[in-house]
């Protein structure tokens, strides 16, 4: 083995393993979200199964309810329920496609685990510090020894320098989504101020609630492209991911706040209004962090040049 041989195999190894423990992490982390998302839906049905199980009885016949109708208090009985059963409605079916989401991400990184070169990488990284020793004791080791720091600062480099491109990449989606949800919301509240404020009929009614359902959906894609911007984050190292407001559970849980007591038109004016602002605050998280990660590229790729011109030094020495 020579020594052009061993740096650019040992360089080749430290990618690979720093690779695979990036892909590990992440998968435990996302198998972990998978969890708690399933029980947040199992509990959701629940929650809807017994709200739908209580508008059933209330049509059913019962001295209760005919009492209730004589005192004429049925129908607003009757749609208190079949409020709380629209909102169960809402909050389970987002809950379920947020499972749908992280059941295909859980399986994505499982099947990257499972790559052939990853199954035998501990027997190839043995096997190469073997042979490396075996040349060690055979030839000088003063240049090869300084070589190969260079090569694990480099490989270390590297790896990190991906990292932060697929973060910056995954930034540059959310960014994106959240522009798009952030002009549906706008739409929406203007169709909820003529609504609410202006009596605007049937029409802009019907319209409002068309345009809040396509928030719905927009708000579900930003919160799918946030998770994996934190994810992307969380691989990059030492930056705190908890300085983007994605990590909080407020609005990752968005369709928790944005749903409650929806069924005013005050109320939908309101949600609306305060959901615009807090995906403002979020656009603008987004955006700043782009900004630090450009930045860290640019450093990044500095020192990479710069162990470059090390290792000139050292084989010209």
């Amino acid at each position: 083995m020579m020594r052009d041989e061993i740096y650019d195999r040992q360089t080749e190894l430290r990618m690979r393993m720093t690779e695979l423990g990036r892909i590990k992490k992440r998968y435990e982390a996302k198998e972990a979200e998978r969890q708690e998302a399933k029980r947040e839906r199992d509990r959701l049905q629940a929650r809807l199964t017994k709200e739908q199980q209580d508008v059933l009885r209330l049509g059913q016949f019962s001295f209760a309810n005919k009492f209730r109708q004589l005192t004429g208090k049925m129908d607003e009985i009757m749609e208190k329920e079949l409020n709380e059963a629209a909102e169960a409605e809402l909050k389970f079916n987002e809950a379920e496609k947020v499972l749908l989401d992280l059941e295909e991400e859980t399986a994505a990184l499982k099947t990257e685990l499972d790559r052939p070169e990853y199954e035998f990488l501990d027997d190839d990284w043995d096997a190469f510090l073997q042979e490396k020793e075996i040349w060690m004791r055979n030839n000088d080791t003063g240049a090869i020894t300084k070589l190969q720091q260079v090569a694990d600062e480099r490989a270390t480099l590297q790896s990190m320098r991906r990292e932060i491109e697929e973060a910056i990449h995954a930034g540059r989606e959310a960014q994106r989504v959240l522009d798009s949800a952030v002009d549906q919301l706008g739409n929406a509240e203007g169709m909820s101020m003529w609504d609410t404020f202006l009596g605007g009929g049937m029409v802009v009614t019907a319209m409002k609630y068309s345009s809040i359902n396509s928030s719905d959906d927009k708000i579900h894609r930003a919160q799918r492209a946030l998770r994996r911007f934190q994810s992307e984050l969380a691989d990059v190292e030492n930056f705190d991911t908890a300085r983007l407001t994605v990590n909080k559970r407020d609005f990752l849980n968005f369709s928790d706040f944005f749903f409650d007591n929806m069924f005013t038109d005050w109320m939908v004016h309101s949600r609306i209004t305060d959901a615009k602002s807090q995906l403002d605050g979020v656009l603008a998280d987004v955006e700043r962090i782009l900004r630090e990660l450009a930045d860290r590229l640019k450093r990044t790729d500095a020192e990479i040049a710069r162990l470059a011109e090390r290792e000139k030094e050292i084989i010209l020495s």
